[in-house]
């Protein structure tokens, strides 16, 4: 529990509070923050709608090498390292997208930020198959990394994986974590019905958008030290009226401070009454459009250990998860595994087996939570069959 609640200030703070963190089964979609590099020369600015920096790397570990980028293909340029936990999960998910679009796109694949450059060729080695696209190792005679320099710093990424779409005219069409909709982008890209110019607005109102959290995060940052280190000490009181003066000095933030105060309410405090009436302003107001922290306010709800019988509210879980099922379009697999557990504790097994069988289906393959999922499918055709 302690590290849940340290998790929460964490993801806040890395994600500049425009997302919640995402419950166990989510770990992929935290990013993870880059290390303490030595100065280097300022990088250009990069942002959606430029034409992408040189492709300049130390060597090509894995695939046929990339030199630049050529008129009418497109281009993935991930940023991950051997020493990041997220960016093994998002992997299984890359090879996908490559093997989906084939040579309409080019996958690639850039390490940075590494501590141990030896160890980039025996993990790409290790992942094998799941790692089946282009593989480059960061050029560091350039200081901290010319990829690092010119694609993240120069974008203001802070946090691994992150990734460019390059579209085929060799511009910068989207930035951004590799779950996040990058599938249906490259789709858009290679189609020809991606809209540039409303990317690139729309990554100007993220950036103005980043900015003003980032102003009320240096106002806040105290009052969340103070609402994380009452929650180690197991202050629940204490701990929620920081919540509260967190919310009233970052405002724009409130939904996501709002999510870790209902973690206080719901594991902490054990308030359940008050944790469920703000579960529920959360899904109807702040997070109503939010699928990922709906989907870790459902599986709170039905997953935390010690809650009695009576005082779990699945029907609000369930109401929850299918509000996240219907803004992914019940495309992805963690957030269907969520409500097919809702009706599973429900008591409704056929639903629950038939909703795991879709989410099995639909998580990545070679993705370690596909075979969790399958246990979780084979547990509830057990209960059933233990009912006959």
């Amino acid at each position: 529990m302690r590290q849940l609640f340290a998790s929460s200030l964490l993801t806040i703070a890395l994600c500049a509070g425009l997302a919640t963190s995402a419950h166990a089964q989510d770990d992929a979609k935290k990013p993870a923050a880059a290390p303490e590099a030595p100065a280097a020369e300022k990088a250009k600015g990069l942002k959606v709608g430029d034409k992408a920096p040189e492709l300049k790397v130390a060597k090509f570990v894995k695939g046929e090498p990339v030199t630049g980028f050529e008129k009418g293909t497109v281009y993935v340029v991930e940023f991950w390292a051997t020493w990041c936990g997220p960016c093994k999960t998002t992997i299984p998910h890359l090879t996908e997208l490559q093997k989906q679009f084939g040579d309409k796109l080019a996958v690639i694949g850039v390490s940075v930020w590494e501590r141990d450059q030896s160890k980039v060729v025996p993990y790409v080695e290790q992942m094998g198959d799941k790692m089946a696209y282009r593989v480059a190792m960061d050029d560091v005679s350039d200081k901290e990394g010319f990829m690092a320099n010119n694609w993240m710093k120069a974008s203001k990424q802070n946090g691994i994986p992150t990734a460019f779409v390059v579209d085929k005219a060799g511009m910068v069409a989207w930035i951004g974590h590799p779950m996040d909709g990058l599938d249906s982008v490259v789709g858009k890209v290679i189609d020809g019905t991606f809209d540039p110019k409303k990317a690139a607005e729309e990554a100007q109102a993220k950036e103005e958008k980043e900015k003003k959290i980032a102003d009320e995060m240096k106002k806040v940052r105290k009052t969340m030290r103070d609402m994380e280190e009452a929650a180690k000490n197991e202050e629940w009181d204490k701990a929620i009226a920081k919540a509260d003066e967190a919310i009233a000095l970052a405002p724009s933030m409130a939904g996501q401070i709002n999510a870790t105060k209902f973690h206080l309410l719901f594991e902490g405090a054990k308030d359940y009454p008050r944790a469920y009436a703000l579960a529920k302003q959360l899904s109807e107001g702040a997070l109503k459009d939010d699928p990922r922290g709906l989907n870790e306010i459902a599986w709170t709800i039905l997953d935390t250990e010690g809650v009695a019988k009576a005082d779990r509210n699945i029907e609000l879980a369930m109401t929850i998860a299918a509000r996240a099922c219907e803004l992914t379009k019940n495309e992805d697999g963690m957030i269907l595994d969520t409500l097919a557990r809702a009706y599973f504790e429900q008591g409704n097994l056929d639903k629950a087996i038939e909703l795991q069988i879709t989410a099995v289906a639909k998580a990545p393959a070679n993705d370690e939570m596909k075979d969790e999922m399958q246990i979780t499918l084979d547990k509830y055709k057990a209960a059933k069959a233990a009912k006959k």
